[in-house]
Order: C-alpha cells, then structure tokens, then sequence
C-alpha cells in the first residue's frame, strides 16, 4: 500500500513539475516574443535641446491667449544627417497648431483647473499633427514636452492679436 501511494505520489508531482515547465516556457515565450515585437526605440530627445516657442491667438470667446511650446528635436534623426528643423518652419507650425486650439476654447477652458481635462483633451489631439506636420516637412521628429498658456493683456503684452469683440 505504501508504495502504491509513493508511486501516487510521484506520479502526480512529475505531472506537476511538466505542467510547471510547460507554464513557465509559455509565460517565457510570450513575453520574448512581446519584447521582440515591440519597435526598437528610434527617437532620443534630451531635454538639453528643448527649443522654446511662443505663439498668440484668439479663443473662442476673442480674448487673446499666449502658449510657450517646449520642442525637443529627435538627436537620432539629427545624427543621420538630418538638421534640426527650421526656426521659421517651427514657428509657423506652432503658430498654427495654436490658433486651432485656442479657436476650440474660451479663455476659461485655457486657464481654469476645472476645465483641464477638456484643455488636455484639445492639446492631446492637435499635439502630435503639429509633430507630424514638422516630420513631413523637415524629416526630423519632434517631442513637445510642454504647453504653458496665459490669458494676454493688451495693455502689456506686445503683438496682442486683434480678437474682434471683446
């Protein structure tokens, strides 16, 4: 009887041990085979490089808003031979993506706390075209790693723009 429920026994821990090895190479290979699928990192930004960019547009309400736009250049396209992208293109396309978004809020929704997700919201889709919009043109991918916005004051700020009725 003992050695009929040794050779139980056994049976059953052999049984488990292949059930275990059998899960740990699945479990292995899934995650060897997540890591090789993932793309190879292509971009390296360093925040050393960050160019800061001002834009001012006017919101829905016509009040004008002003954005500091904090750009990195990708040092990996640039060591491929690419230059950084241009002063002039950089500006036109913050200056762009800015009116878009500014024209989708109301100085409210730019500034208040109680509307920031509705501001993350219009800043996480209009963010990456202007990121695409530089890399169709220039060959170089950018990273905007911050936004900052203030409401403008004509009687301070210079090149205020003209936000018809205020």
């Amino acid at each position: 009887m003992v050695n009929v429920e040794r050779e139980s026994t056994m049976n059953s821990l052999g049984r488990y041990s292949a059930s275990l090895v059998a899960v740990i190479s699945l479990v292995t290979a899934l995650v060897a085979g997540t890591l090789l699928a993932q793309p190879a990192p292509h971009d390296i930004f360093n925040p050393h490089d960050t160019r800061v960019f001002k834009s001012a547009a006017c919101t829905q309400d016509h009040k004008p808003v002003e954005a500091l736009y904090y750009i990195t250049a990708s040092r990996s396209d640039m060591a491929r031979g690419k230059s950084s992208p241009s002063s002039q293109l950089m500006k036109e396309e913050v200056d762009k993506n800015w009116r878009h978004i500014a024209s989708r809020l109301t100085t409210e929704q730019v500034m208040e706390e109680r509307f920031a997700a509705t501001y993350h919201s219009v800043l996480s889709e209009h963010i990456p075209r202007l990121q695409q919009a530089v890399e169709e043109q220039s060959g170089v991918s950018i990273s905007v790693t911050e936004v900052n916005s203030r409401p403008m004051d004509p009687t301070k700020d210079k090149d205020v723009p003209l936000c018809g009725p205020q």
